[in-house]
C-alpha cells in the first residue's frame, strides 16, 4: 500500500515539488557567501572629492570633525507626521547622502559641503538641491556648495572659523 493512497493520483507530483524545494534549501544553504566575482571595494571619495576633503581638513585643521559620505538618516530623525508625510520624509532621508559633514567636537553636526559639478546643472537637479538645501535649513545645519576649489581661506571664510 503507497502512502499516496487516497491523494488520487496527486502523489507524485507532490513529491516532486517537495524534492525541488529541498534542492532548492540546499542550494542556497550551501552558497559560499561573497565573492569578488560579485562585489568591489572602491574609494569612498572621487578623485575630485579627495582633493576636496585635503583642501577641506586643511581649512578646519582641528576646529571641526569632518565626516565624507554621510547618508542623511544618520543625523536627521524623522518626527511623527502624518502617515504618508513620515513615509515621503523617511525617504527623503534614507536615499540622500552628502559629500560632507562638518560637525563639532561632540559631533553634533554644523555644516554640510557639498562639491558640486555638472551633474547639478539640470533643472531637475537643480530642484532637488533646493530641497535639500532646505532640509538642512530646517535641522540647522548651514550648507555650501562649491563648483571650483576655493582655497582654504575662502573655506574658513564661508565656514565662519
Amino acid at each position: 500500500m503507497s502512502i499516496f493512497n487516497g491523494l488520487d493520483g496527486l502523489g507524485v507530483p507532490i513529491l516532486v515539488v517537495c524534492a525541488m524545494g529541498y534542492v532548492a534549501l540546499k542550494m542556497l544553504k550551501g552558497r559560499k557567501g561573497y565573492s569578488t566575482k560579485h562585489y568591489q571595494c572602491i574609494p569612498l571619495l572621487t578623485e575630485r572629492e579627495q582633493d576636496f576633503f585635503w583642501r577641506l581638513r586643511e581649512a578646519v585643521g582641528n576646529d571641526l570633525v569632518i565626516a565624507p559620505q554621510v547618508v542623511f538618516g544618520a543625523f536627521i530623525k524623522v518626527k511623527a507626521t502624518a502617515m504618508t508625510d513620515k513615509n515621503h520624509a523617511r525617504h527623503v532621508v534614507a536615499h540622500n547622502r552628502c559629500d560632507f559633514l562638518l560637525c563639532d567636537k561632540k559631533l553634533k553636526p554644523v555644516a554640510l559641503v557639498e562639491v558640486d559639478d555638472s551633474t547639478h546643472n539640470s533643472s531637475k537637479a537643480k530642484a532637488k538641491d533646493r530641497r535639500r538645501d532646505e532640509l538642512m535649513r530646517a535641522v540647522g545645519v548651514s550648507v555650501h556648495r562649491y563648483r571650483a576649489m576655493p582655497s582654504a581661506r575662502e573655506i574658513r571664510r564661508d565656514l565662519k572659523l
